[in-house]
């Protein structure tokens, strides 16, 4: 019988088990192939859990010579086959993490190390540790004795591990009850538009996000689709398949071109099984544009033939797509272009098209649903006030669920607008139904992520978010939530960590400062906040939102003044434009004018003001909450006093 390994020697992370001396690297006892400098990295990062490893450090670790002039391409290299070998993404990281031009981070959690193994012949071998000067060996029922209560203690030791590893077990089940086990994951790369035209692009996009939707609603228990806005990131991307497969860990990719012509569209589409990069399946089809939803149905179900997924109950039998008028798909496809950029002027360029659709086709579903999503934005911006963009948008939605009950966008278009409305019960029972036709979109589960939030059930919260991410990670929305997510729960530390790591995907998307900027001035980092808040003013100067942002933060900082001057400009554009009445209480709050906050508060509820639905959890408001004015507003508006919020999300 072979020496036991002491445990001290291995450090176990999810199936991993990293063996430090014999520098092997096993997965569920299986051993892999991973180079020595790749292993070093590991044993680096192991040895100093959720603490930063400086690629200096790493520096002198693998290449102590100072003659080594390649570092930086060496380094990558060994973490990037460690990755591989993990497989981990450098963009949505499960145990590495990289911190740009500081060094890397482990993330993952390490299990308990187990109990060393009794020899089966046990009884006979444990001595009895005796002080040294002591020769005499102990009487045989001294041994027995011992080796009784050794054993006693042993079990004990091993029951208690028993009920905290079955302990892990449950909540591990419990947090990730939403990911299925067995789950196929697919990306959908961009449509390369062959039309020579870039002004056709919202053509070639617009059949991208449709087949997506297509796709993730053909078997939600096996299959799951990287959403719209990750996969657009790789259009023309110079990556290889096997990189882009290891950056968003999927199994297939499915790649398709489009040409266009007139009223004729032909579509080129091939599977590659990314493990091997076997190119599975290839076909084209040449229809009409007025055929695009059957197409799309068609090529759908030959994707999941070849990746032996069995259709869902709404998929399994014959289907008859109805045809599209081509006018109006192609206004639709325009709206959804505009829409995609989230933006003001974007969203009533969307409303534009989405009519004209509507027009044409008075039964588009998908139409009404983008028509209800474009007037809830300019709600929720302050673009356009409640009483003018809800009554639409609530109209838009109900069209759209009466039109398309089966459709994932229908539901989330509605449940969106209660959210607005605070009909707390009605949009949680419109999310559920839109997770349920189409787990993978993950638009529903980012909104419905801020219901959770708004009614104090932040880890639920965070789960719904982390299954946003899990197909969206490169969204900026989706990333923004995050942040917002954790705002909400008063983990603000790693809603600055959290932040920081979005702001790596584009510095100015200004979503991340706002919330960033609410982050600090919790924290009383009120320099920072206003350093924050400044960027999201000059990111939307005609928006009353930056302008609110400023205002709060230089008066959470002590600037009286300049707060003041920002007051009294919101007031002077409230003559000629809609400022909504939560936005001035927010800033006398800051400024210790609680009777007038209260006033404030009191006219948003007559304006049926949707930022009325974070009462109960907004930091900024607790220096109102023991008012029983306070108290009453949040009884009319169906919330409850918030409950302590977890300082740490599971």
């Amino acid at each position: 019988m072979g020496q036991e390994l002491p445990v001290a020697h291995l450090i176990r992370f999810g199936p991993y088990t990293a063996d430090l001396r014999s520098g092997e690297l096993y997965k569920s006892g299986i051993k892999l192939k991973l180079r020595d400098q790749s292993f070093q990295v590991l044993v680096m990062l192991l040895e100093h859990p959720a603490e930063v490893v400086s690629r200096e450090q790493l520096r002198q670790k693998l290449w102590p010579s100072e003659t080594f002039v390649d570092f930086d391409h060496g380094l990558n290299a060994a973490v990037e086959r460690l990755r591989r070998c993990l497989s981990d993404s450098a963009s949505t990281p499960a145990f590495i993490e990289t911190l740009p031009r500081r060094g890397y981070r482990f993330i993952g959690r390490l299990e308990p190390e187990p109990l060393p193994q009794i020899p089966k012949d046990a009884e006979k071998e444990i001595p009895l540790e005796v002080p040294a000067q002591t020769t005499k060996p102990a009487p045989r029922h001294a041994r027995r004795t011992i080796f009784l209560i050794s054993a006693f203690s042993f079990a004990t030791i091993l029951l208690f591990f028993v009920l905290f590893f079955l302990g892990v077990h449950w909540r591990r089940s419990r947090s990730s009850s939403m990911q299925p086990a067995h789950q196929t994951m697919l990306a959908v790369l961009p449509f390369e538009n062959l039309s020579g035209d870039p002004n056709e692009d919202y053509f070639s996009d617009g059949l991208t996000e449709e087949l997506i939707t297509q796709l993730g609603a053909l078997s939600p228990d096996q299959l799951a689709v990287i959403a719209r806005t990750t996969s657009m990131a790789y259009k023309r991307t110079p990556k290889s398949v096997r990189q882009i497969a290891s950056e968003l860990g999927v199994d297939y990719l499915l790649e398709s071109s489009v040409r266009r012509d007139g009223d004729q569209m032909r579509i080129s589409v091939q599977l590659i099984r990314t493990g091997d990069q076997v190119h599975v399946w290839a076909h084209s089809y040449d229809r009409q544009i007025s055929h695009s939803i059957a197409l799309q149905e068609e090529v759908a179900k030959a994707v999941a033939e070849q990746i032996k997924i069995k259709l869902g109950p709404a998929h399994n039998g014959p289907s008859s797509p109805r045809a599209l008028d081509p006018q109006a798909n192609e206004a639709y496809l325009r709206g959804r272009y505009f829409g995609n950029q989230f933006t003001v002027v974007g969203y009533r360029k969307a409303i534009s098209y989405f009519q004209q659709a509507i027009d044409r086709d008075p039964s588009f579903a998908e139409a009404y649903s983008g028509l209800a999503d474009s007037y809830y934005f300019l709600v929720v911006t302050d673009a356009m006030s409640p009483q003018d963009g809800e009554s639409k948008a609530l109209d838009s939605a109900g069209k759209a669920v009466t039109l398309g009950e089966g459709l994932a966008e229908s539901h989330n278009a509605l449940g969106s607008v209660m959210l607005g409305l605070l009909n707390w019960s009605q949009a949680e029972a419109e999310f559920k139904r839109a997770g349920e036709l189409n787990p993978s979109y993950s638009t529903e589960h980012r909104i419905y992520a801020a219901l959770l939030a708004t009614l104090g059930r932040h880890d639920e919260a965070w789960e719904e978010i982390r299954q946003a991410m899990r197909t969206d990670p490169l969204s900026l929305p989706n990333n923004s939530e995050v942040v917002r997510t954790l705002y909400y729960a008063r983990d603000y530390d790693r809603a600055i960590e959290q932040a920081h790591k979005a702001l790596q995907l584009d510095p100015e998307y200004y979503r991340i400062h706002f919330w960033l900027a609410r982050v600090y001035a919790q924290k009383g980092m009120h320099s920072e906040a206003v350093a924050e808040a400044e960027k999201v003013w000059q990111a939307m100067p005609d928006s009353s939102l930056g302008l609110t942002e400023l205002a709060y933060s230089l008066a959470a900082a002590g600037r009286q003044a300049e707060a003041q001057t920002n007051l009294q400009r919101l007031q002077e554009k409230s003559k000629h434009a809609f400022v909504p009445a939560y936005n001035f209480a927010i800033i006398h709050i800051a400024l210790h004018q609680k009777d007038q906050a209260l006033q404030d508060l009191e006219r948003a509820y007559d304006e049926k003001d949707w930022a009325l639905m974070v009462l109960a959890v907004e930091p900024r408001l607790d220096p109102l909450r023991s008012d029983p004015r306070f108290q009453d507003l949040l009884r009319k508006v169906g919330l409850s006093p918030a409950k302590q919020t977890p300082k740490a999300l599971r």
